[in-house]
């Protein structure tokens, strides 16, 4: 992958693309980059991908059903037809319950262990204790 340029507003310019959705010809106005800089970037750093990932984020997707279900509730008229809507908040529901697996916890607890006692082993117990402390807690919720 290529190393990302060192210009002092790159990573601006790449937050502004990608989560608030400015085009390169604003960023170009608003930052005094040229549209031919922002372009380049914008393919060699594959922008669009990451935009695209950005917006499909389980965040973003709460975020689009509370916009609209907020415009429908103010009886206006949704931008997603209500099937889609539907669908949508099916899937999202599956985001909200889907949760790692005990024994994925455990198997990173146990590098993170193990890792910490090299660090520093006194804290390596503390945490070794808070950890089952979260395992009994997930186990709970699971239960219910």
């Amino acid at each position: 992958m290529k190393r990302l340029p060192r210009h002092k507003l790159y990573d601006d310019a790449e937050n502004m693309f990608i989560e608030q959705g400015f085009t390169c010809k604003a960023i170009s106005e608003l930052l005094s980059i040229s549209e031919i800089t922002l372009s380049k970037w914008r393919s060699d750093y594959d922008w669009d991908k990451k935009r695209e990932e950005f917006l499909t984020s389980p965040y973003q997707l709460r975020r689009l059903l509370q916009t609209e279900l907020a415009k429908m509730a103010k009886g206006e008229k949704s931008n997603i037809d209500a099937d889609g809507l539907l669908k949508i908040q099916k899937v999202y529901a599956a985001f909200e319950k889907a949760s790692l697996s005990i024994p994925v916890i455990i198997s990173v607890f146990k590098e993170l262990d193990n890792w910490m006692i090299d660090q520093d082993p006194e804290k390596a117990v503390e945490f070794t204790a808070w950890h089952k402390k979260y395992l009994i807690h997930v186990a709970q919720l699971k239960s219910e």
